[in-house]
């Protein structure tokens, strides 16, 4: 619990015990959550290695049952998700208000998301094949651009060009657009461009079943850290509880929540139903990781 209950008092004293209270349990079950099993994965070489990974599901399930136990007096927008490049996140976000405050709790785990192939041997197979379609298109290529120079060397010996240079091949295509278009088309019928496009449906439709054979393995580190390393990309869990007192903005005649107001000025049945709401939370916590 942050800001502003550092004065000392019971009250506060309270407060930061339910809130240490609720922070363990939230941290060790998300540990037990994150703490991975054993899977095997495939690198690019096809070697196989051994990784650990977790199940978001698992983490997902946690939240949405920690907000049905809340119960009515709390509202959410549910459980979310952040990708940025490998960086994920879940994360989920609750309120409720009493009187004249409100207390808003954010959960979140981030984590990484390493790429590798399933172990399977037909990632191999696939592999050998589209190493084996980019030779032979290479080579199709190749027999292309060899067909093509005698094709144009044969016709500009017909038009009078006796052994013409490239540079000479060079100015009658750009000043002869129409030539140019008609070689072009001569070439692709004598080299058989079909053949080509079969390499590339071939290829594209291999790469394509590669994808299908990818897995993510996911690792963080079950610690705590605050909101400015969750930002810059570290792994851990987030856990934040804030209370806000709604007061009235004279110069600009709207109702504003502050952060930072004092706690001596707090009613008793706002105290009261502090804790209570903390304690509510903690329940709820502690149910859901019975049932997730």
């Amino acid at each position: 619990m942050r800001l502003p209950f550092s004065d000392g008092s019971g009250f506060s004293q309270a407060v930061k015990k339910t809130d240490s209270e609720i922070q363990g349990a939230f941290v060790h079950h998300m540990t037990r959550l994150v703490s991975g099993v054993a899977t095997k994965a495939m690198l690019g070489d096809t070697s196989v290695v051994d990784q650990t990974t977790f199940d978001t599901r698992a983490i997902r399930k946690y939240f949405d049952k920690t907000a049905e136990n809340l119960g009515s007096s709390w509202s959410g927008s549910g459980v979310s998700e952040t990708r940025d490049d490998d960086v994920r996140r879940i994360f989920a976000k609750f309120e409720t208000v009493y009187g004249d405050y409100m207390l808003s709790v954010h959960l979140s785990v981030q984590y990484h998301a390493l790429l590798y192939y399933k172990p399977d041997a037909r990632v191999s197979k696939i592999q050998k094949e589209i190493a084996g379609i980019a030779e032979s298109a290479n080579n199709d290529r190749e027999q292309m651009a060899q067909k093509g120079d005698e094709l144009i060397a044969a016709r500009l010996k017909d038009m009078g060009y006796v052994e013409p240079d490239h540079s000479r091949l060079f100015e009658v295509l750009y000043n002869n657009e129409t030539f140019a278009k008609d070689m072009a088309q001569e070439i692709e019928d004598a080299a058989g461009v079909e053949g080509l496009d079969v390499h590339t449906k071939r290829r594209d439709d291999l790469f394509a079943e590669l994808n299908s054979l990818l897995m993510e393995v996911y690792n963080t580190t079950p610690v705590l850290i605050d909101e400015t390393r969750l930002v810059t990309g570290e792994d851990g869990l987030l856990y934040t509880a804030d209370i806000e007192m709604s007061a009235w903005d004279e110069k600009t005649n709207t109702q504003t929540n502050e952060s930072r107001f004092d706690i001596g000025s707090m009613p008793d049945e706002a105290r009261s139903q502090t804790l209570s709401r903390l304690r509510g939370l903690q329940d709820a916590l502690v149910r859901a990781s019975a049932q997730s």
